[in-house]
């Protein structure tokens, strides 16, 4: 198949299978190992920055959680926010007055409203910075109730469109802790977490930092493009960070927009919010992408430096070919007298060599087939004559037999007959295996011409199962056991015998019998190297060989006798239709 191609093409392409391919599988999975290592280094790197980050905002959000608290335990506050909605009005000046005292202690830079909600959501106080609505209002004291006993964080917009979030509280009565009087809220904006926190941190290009809410709402982001106080755009990311977090794991690997991506998340469950950083792969692989297109650079010059090689090798070996081949048109056409001229010690020129010295003979030859002619025209003759002498032979046999008929001697007649057939069959037939029908055809005329010797010494029949006629067996295995059952049959008293020839299938094996009751003989006999009984110099150990050689060593002749008890020889081959 690869004489099919040129040596070129062939040097070629085995290059690159032995060199090439390796050094591309080498380098994909040197690849695949640095961009893992470096994934993992990064997913650990990555947490370690979330986990800073969410240090800071914690620590920025305790201002806030400790405003909410004072506001929460005002004696003002727990004196008199039990009385809003009652018969008895709160004086507003002991209000302000109060609030201002709170604001004294501590009043967070990035707060831009403070508002104290009563248990029945009627608006206790205001600080009234940003106006916010009754719609936003009800929507961060649903999200206390449902984060209680914890803090709630709610993504508020003022109406000025300012955005905020919300730190709301449960206000509880000082003397008994489970009655719930209230609660209060403070209004703290984004750019406390966008600007000063988020956005100062930077994980890599295309990486994203957010602060999520408990139902999965963006709450804060250092991507302006990301919605803030909704759903992220890719609800699959919070589905993830929800599964991996009930196994336990703070790093993973997923496709979140249309990109894979390297997600770490952190949980405070105490404020209910989960920081989620994304970082892109196409920037984790950067330098490995960069990395991989300067060795594929470096590795197409290599190989079309070594193309270059070979086809200068390819060259020193080709240039002598042609010569060689030129050489033999010249030498089919007839031209003798040119030689190839190639002295270099390489293969090309112990070839060259070695074709001069053989045009040389056959100069030698072409010369000395002269002389043949002579010769030739002899052996045609003889040929001819080895042609004529067996048609010869069988019309002198059949002008025999018709005289046998003439003078009505039948005895000759069949005679004739048979070794005319028989003769044929061994002489002009060549095939090596005859059918079942035909080899039982030639032992049935051996059988003829044998009882015009012996008389009527012994007779034969038949026990065959029409069906294996067809079957192919090697040609003149018969013969020869038919006659050692005639030569060591026939009794010294000439009592007859009977022959009996058994054809029969045994699973997928034929067994061919033939058995007689004459006088037996001694076995040792068969192997006796001067054994003369023999059918046209083929013996009953030749028999054996010859199946055993077709069709193996478990195949064979196998003869049982006892002198006196008669004779029982069997054949045994395989079914060959």
């Amino acid at each position: 198949m690869l004489r099919k191609f040129k040596i070129q093409h062939r040097l070629i392409s085995t290059f690159l299978v032995v060199s090439v391919i390796p050094i591309i599988f080498l380098g994909y999975y040197a690849y695949q190992i640095y961009s893992e290592s470096i994934s993992d280094k990064l997913s650990k790197s990555t947490y370690q920055a979330v986990t800073l980050v969410n240090k800071n905002l914690l620590a920025e959000l305790q201002n806030y959680q400790y405003l909410c608290g004072s506001i929460s335990t005002n004696e003002f506050v727990q004196a008199n926010l039990p009385k809003e909605g009652a018969q008895q009005e709160v004086d507003e000046n002991a209000k302000e007055a109060a609030m201002d005292d709170i604001y004294r202690t501590i009043f967070p830079s990035h707060v831009v409203n403070v508002s104290i909600v009563d248990s029945n959501h009627h608006l206790f106080y205001e600080l009234g910075f940003e106006t916010i609505s009754s719609q936003a209002l009800e929507k961060a004291i649903q999200d206390v109730d449902k984060s209680a006993p914890y803090d709630g964080l709610t993504y508020i917009k003022t109406v000025r469109s300012y955005d905020t979030i919300v730190l709301g509280r449960k206000i509880h009565a000082l003397n008994d802790s489970s009655v719930q009087i209230g609660y209060a809220f403070v209004f703290i904006s984004n750019d406390l977490f966008t600007k000063n926190i988020l956005s100062s941190v930077d994980l890599g290009t295309g990486s994203k930092l957010m602060i999520m809410g408990r139902d999965g709402s963006v709450l804060s982001a250092n991507d302006k493009e990301i919605a803030l106080g909704e759903s992220y755009a890719d609800p699959e990311l919070f589905n993830l960070v929800k599964e991996q977090q009930a196994q336990g794991s703070h790093s993973f690997s997923a496709q979140v927009n249309h990109e894979y991506q390297q997600i770490s998340y952190i949980y405070n469950k105490q404020v209910g919010w989960y920081l989620v950083s994304m970082m892109p792969y196409s920037y984790i692989n950067s330098e490995t992408n960069r990395i991989t297109t300067s060795i594929t650079m470096i590795s197409l010059i290599i190989v079309l430096f070594c193309i270059v090689i070979i086809s200068f090798m390819y060259n020193s070996i080709v240039k002598p070919i042609k010569k060689i081949i030129a050489f033999s048109n010249q030498i089919s056409n007839g031209e003798f007298s040119n030689r190839i001229q190639d002295q270099h010690e390489d293969e090309m020129g112990v070839l060259s060599r070695k074709i001069n010295s053989m045009v040389d003979e056959i100069e030698k030859l072409m010369h000395n087939q002269k002389l043949d002619q002579k010769r030739k025209r002899e052996l045609e003759l003889q040929m001819l004559q080895s042609q004529i002498n067996p048609h010869f032979l069988f019309n002198t046999l059949n002008t025999l037999r018709w005289l046998a008929i003439i003078n009505q001697v039948p005895v000759l007649s069949n005679g004739i007959s048979s070794l005319s057939e028989l003769l044929h069959s061994t002489i002009l037939d060549q095939d090596e295996e005859i059918t079942i029908g035909q080899e039982i055809h030639n032992l049935t005329h051996y059988f003829e011409i044998q009882k015009i010797r012996y008389a009527d010494s012994f007779h034969f029949e038949y026990e065959i199962d029409e069906e294996l006629l067809n079957c192919r067996i090697p040609k003149l295995i018969l013969q020869p056991v038919a006659e050692n059952a005639i030569i060591h049959g026939l009794s010294d008293h000439g009592k007859s015998i009977e022959i009996t020839i058994k054809v029969q299938q045994m699973e997928q094996q034929i067994h061919i019998e033939i058995s007689d009751n004459g006088k037996g003989f001694d076995t040792s006999l068969i192997h006796a190297p001067h054994n003369n009984k023999k059918l046209s110099g083929i013996g009953i150990m030749n028999v054996n060989e010859r199946i055993k050689l077709c069709y193996g060593e478990e195949y064979g002749l196998f003869i049982s006798s006892a002198i006196g008890q008669g004779t029982r020889c069997k054949i045994i081959i395989p079914i060959h239709e």
